[in-house]
């Protein structure tokens, strides 16, 4: 059997998203979605399907302007290369593809479609019959109504065979159609029987309310007020501003009532409810990423160089393969990618990849010697920040980027800066600390911040890749070699090595900016080895801490933890480290 998989980019579907992915994997057997900084809902509704075990697996893009074609492709691509799809459905959330035959399924005709074609789909333009009633159940059991006719464009389905081996080319117009690459011409196409897909373009006056009013801006961010796309979102976007309701018959004029119950498999919504998403906060939310944007395009023309420093400790090879997939996503545009090797060499496989990443990257390699590494790699970094990833940490795209332009976009002169990270951190084992600032910076003396880790026994959350360092502070650490074990980084002695030199004001500024931001992916589950590492450098800092008073509270901080996991005390013995934790324990009177 053929592989059948749906990619879509969504935005602001907090109503239907739920519908669409359920009823979506009766006839797919994966879906690829990528969330376009929904601010409705749309996101954590996701990750709530994906938590029940549904085969979904989830993006997010990071530009603020509409960038339909490139994305899409990239996903069909994606679908194909690395998931094995067959046949790609390019849907948006508002389209259900069903059958115009009860006993023919879609999934049945999927499955005989060859993989080496262009398809296209009948396209008809549905809305609920009743759009303010029974909104939390599933969008295809409720009454609605349709247009007489068909519509007069088309949506496509992708050959995987085809796509990647035939004539290159590519979907365009929101994926109505194929354009071959090298001249622009159409891509013939092959109609699809029996199928076609039910467009649910609008569903409620709030609803379509957000999605012109947002999606316009994006579409001016790419295009500027002035261009042919996109403008049936300007039609409602001044409709909004002059204070008139999106209504039905704008987009629906010749219908007549449908029952689709019977052509669709029923289901069960859990997580879609009734409220409709605020439009003057999705608004605004969207107004100050596109200010944000703004602010980020005027630091790009400065040029600044950062070096991101990938280090590979000979151990975890999975971990070290997820931070440099991250380091090479990652969305500004003047950078370069330092591979620190500690062990004699790389694995066959990592120096496969970063070889690779060389033909379209500045990649070094950097080799730890008998004499260490740090002078090495001060010859060969060129940045005017560094970004470290130590295996298994990972940024998201865009954490580079908005750091810089926080950094020079300040009056007050940072010498390093972190992003608080999120509340939830799954565990109590969790070693990052969770310092969100209630507003949107805080800038804090080095020497303060340094108290408040070493007193709650945490550092920041996503541990050394946390942070942007400027390239003087990482000289003044001597690149933080001496903050290794062998081959093992100690990140809690990273960040006391940090933050000392800070507040010896050795880079001009003892000044640690923290952001209020999650641009770091920490695991949820921490394994006993890793939490006793983190706990016996908390303990031997305590123990060098010369503020008797800041120590003493700190060791009352770490009895107490050691009392909290004593019901773990039998999977904690699992490691090595066990005996010296309880040596530390012990000293303690716990």
């Amino acid at each position: 059997m053929q592989k059948i998989i749906l990619v879509s980019i969504v935005k602001n579907e907090g109503d239907v998203i739920e519908s669409f992915v359920r009823h979506s994997l009766t006839y797919a057997d994966e879906l690829i979605i990528a969330d376009h900084q929904s601010t409705d809902g749309t996101w954590e509704i996701l990750q709530k399907l994906r938590a029940e075990g549904l085969p979904l697996t989830l993006e997010r893009l990071y530009r603020v302007e509409h960038a339909q074609r490139e994305e899409m492709n990239r996903l069909v691509r994606e679908a194909i290369v690395e998931h094995g799809a067959a046949i790609v459905l390019p849907f948006d959330a508002d389209e259900f593809l069903v059958s115009d035959v009860q006993s023919i399924s879609c999934r049945q005709v999927l499955q005989a479609l060859p993989p080496n074609t262009l398809y296209r789909l009948r396209w008809r333009i549905f809305e609920p019959a009743l759009p303010e009633q029974d909104r939390e159940q599933f969008l295809l059991l409720r009454p609605c109504r349709r247009e007489r006719d068909f519509s007069t464009g088309f949506k496509t389905m992708v050959g995987g065979y085809g796509y990647t081996h035939g004539r290159p080319y590519e979907l365009v117009q929101g994926q109505h159609f194929g354009v071959y690459l090298d001249d622009s011409s159409s891509v013939p196409w092959t109609e699809v029987p029996h199928l076609y897909l039910a467009h649910y373009r609008w569903r409620s006056p709030d609803q379509y309310a957000l999605k012109a009013a947002t999606g316009w801006l994006g579409n001016v961010a790419k295009y500027t007020r002035h261009t042919l796309s996109g403008t049936h979102w300007k039609v409602f976007f001044d409709k909004l501003r002059q204070g008139e309701a999106a209504e039905a018959q704008d987009i629906l004029q010749d219908s007549e009532p449908f029952d689709l119950r019977p052509f669709v498999v029923s289901q069960t919504l859990r997580y879609t409810t009734a409220r409709p998403a605020p439009l003057l906060s999705s608004l605004m939310v969207a107004a100050e990423q596109v200010a944000e944007q703004l602010a980020e395009t005027k630091v790009l023309t400065q040029h600044k160089k950062v070096s991101i420093i990938c280090v590979w400790t000979g151990e975890d090879a999975a971990g070290w393969q997820r931070s440099w997939r991250s380091a090479l996503k990652q969305l500004y545009p003047w950078r370069e990618f330092i591979v620190l090797c500690l062990p004699p060499t790389l694995p066959e496989d990592i120096a496969a990849q970063v070889q690779q990443a060389g033909q379209r990257e500045q990649v070094s390699l950097v080799q730890a010697g008998e004499n260490g590494w740090a002078e090495a790699l001060a010859a060969r970094v060129q940045g005017d920040f560094c970004q470290w990833l130590l295996p298994g940490e990972e940024i998201h795209p865009d954490k580079v980027q908005r750091m810089v332009a926080c950094i020079l976009m300040q009056e007050t002169p940072i010498a390093t800066l972190f992003a608080g990270g999120r509340e939830e951190l799954g565990t109590q084992w969790q070693p990052g600390l969770w310092l969100a600032p209630t507003d949107p910076l805080l800038a804090y003396h080095a020497r303060d911040v340094w108290e408040n880790l070493l007193m709650r026994g945490r550092y920041p959350i996503g541990g050394l890749s946390a942070g942007l360092y400027a390239r003087e502070l990482m000289v003044a650490c001597h690149w933080l070699e001496p903050c290794f074990l062998g081959r093992s980084p100690m990140v809690f002695v990273m960040w006391r090595t940090i933050l000392q030199a800070l507040a010896k004001q050795e880079c001009g500024s003892d000044i640690v900016g923290i952001m209020q931001a999650d641009l770091c992916d920490v695991p949820l589950q921490v394994t006993p080895q890793a939490f006793l590492w983190q706990q016996l450098q908390w303990a031997s800092l305590l123990q060098d801490s010369a503020d008797q008073e800041l120590a003493d509270r700190g060791w009352q901080a770490f009895a107490a933890l050691g009392v909290a996991v004593r019901p773990q005390a039998q999977l904690l013995a699992s490691s090595p480290l066990a005996p010296e934790y309880q040596r530390f324990l012990q000293a303690r009177g716990v």
